[in-house]
């Protein structure tokens, strides 16, 4: 009887741990809004939360362009290029921050998260994966 105990108790206490893993936090909410808000300014810091070898955005693979890249000083013009393009098309296109509301969690995973914000556009995702121990995004997508 007491191994039935022992065993119903680890039971409740992995699954309490499990739901704790997958409750939502604020903190890739946060992470995926602040990421394209600097995205959106043309802030070439943002940079180091984007995981180049990865990201796509709108279906555009820019993973590949930047593997192709032979050196560092290529990648490094190439993001700063691609992050002021994207600013100065999110502003001419009449974009604004902030219309892009109700943040949320769509999906979770153990390899990535998916966050999902309104806009008058239609719903972006924000795809946050961890990869080497470091978050960041891989890829923004939007949807009608």
């Amino acid at each position: 009887m007491t191994s039935l105990l022992r065993l119903a108790f680890a039971s409740i206490a992995f699954l309490l741990i499990q739901c704790e893993k997958n409750k939502p936090s604020t903190g890739d909410i946060a992470f995926a809004r602040e990421t394209f808000k600097s995205l959106a300014r043309g802030d070439t810091k943002v940079a180091d939360d984007i995981d180049w070898p990865t990201f796509t955005v709108l279906g555009n693979n820019l993973g590949a362009e930047y593997i192709a890249l032979e050196t560092e000083q290529q990648r490094t013009d190439f993001t700063h290029a691609f992050i002021t393009q994207y600013a100065a098309s999110f502003r001419d296109s009449g974009g604004s921050v902030s219309n892009y509301t109700n943040w949320r969690k769509d999906f979770i995973d153990t390899t990535r998260t998916e966050i999902l914000a309104d806009s008058p556009k239609g719903t972006l995702k924000v795809t946050v994966t961890i990869r080497d121990g470091i978050e960041r995004v891989s890829a923004l997508s939007l949807s009608e």
